[in-house]
């Protein structure tokens, strides 16, 4: 039985963030939960927030979060034996975004759940810029510098909810390192990561350095860039030149 929290969330996840089917097959499309608010579980307690019955099959996932650890517990449950005896599984990060944000991927999985660590509250608040990202394929890089994939990255941006700004505004790496920008937003309103400073709302000239163009737009989808040279490198979103903008140090 759903309880009335799972119901809550799951309600509030596809109302405010996920765009209706066309045809309902399935509970929620490729994509495409993010939480970003709204969570809040007493000690002890668990919500499902997606399970296979919803998708109607187990399913991929690719998980992007940023919670309080001491307090959220993540986990997945999956069937792997031929009886289908199901198996819980801890998330922990698999460290590809250098635990800045936390990152985890896993093949049929039957449910993800989040449960408050006995004696704590977990909670999830815009304030403290926690969120989830749960997508159903993988969102492999829109762009990048194929030649220097493997170098360290430097700093990890994210852009966060429709109210449109870049988390941190400001980011300091070494040469040679590179930016990762995660689109971690379920409103599904386009941005781009496009080099250059502006005046007020004049950015004319810019993106000669890069340009991710308006292609950020679901979540999870990401654009990075590799800085070789020391420099201060201002960058706006073309879209919201008033709220977005930030800046990248590199020395």
């Amino acid at each position: 039985m759903k309880s009335p929290v799972r119901e809550w969330i799951i309600g509030c996840v596809i109302i405010l963030f996920c765009p209706l089917p066309v045809l309902a097959t399935v509970g929620w499309e490729t994509g495409d939960i993010v939480l970003d608010f709204g969570l809040n579980l007493e000690s002890g307690e668990r919500t499902v927030l997606v399970d296979k019955v919803e998708v109607g099959e187990p399913f991929f996932v690719e998980l992007t979060w940023k919670l309080n650890a001491k307090n959220c517990l993540l986990h997945i449950q999956r069937s792997t034996d031929g009886e289908g005896v199901p198996t819980t599984i801890l998330v922990v990060d698999d460290g590809l975004f250098n635990g800045v944000v936390s990152h985890a991927v896993f093949p049929k999985v039957d449910e993800v759940v989040v449960t408050a660590r006995e004696g704590q509250r977990c909670e999830i608040q815009p304030s403290q810029d926690e969120f989830l990202v749960i997508a159903r394929a993988p969102r492999a890089p829109l762009a990048s510098e194929k030649e220097w994939a493997n170098v360290p990255i430097g700093g990890v941006v994210v852009l966060f909810r429709a109210t449109t700004f870049y988390l941190p505004h400001d980011v300091t790496i070494m040469p040679g390192q590179k930016v990762l920008w995660i689109y971690a937003d379920g409103a599904q309103e386009p941005h781009s990561v496009t080099s250059g400073g502006c005046r007020v709302n004049d950015c004319s000239g810019g993106g000669k350095q890069f340009d991710s163009r308006l292609n950020l737009n679901k979540p999870g989808q990401r654009f990075e860039h590799v800085f070789k040279h020391p420099g201060t490198f201002p960058y706006h979103c073309k879209l919201h030149l008033g709220s977005m903008q930030g800046t990248v140090i590199v020395k």
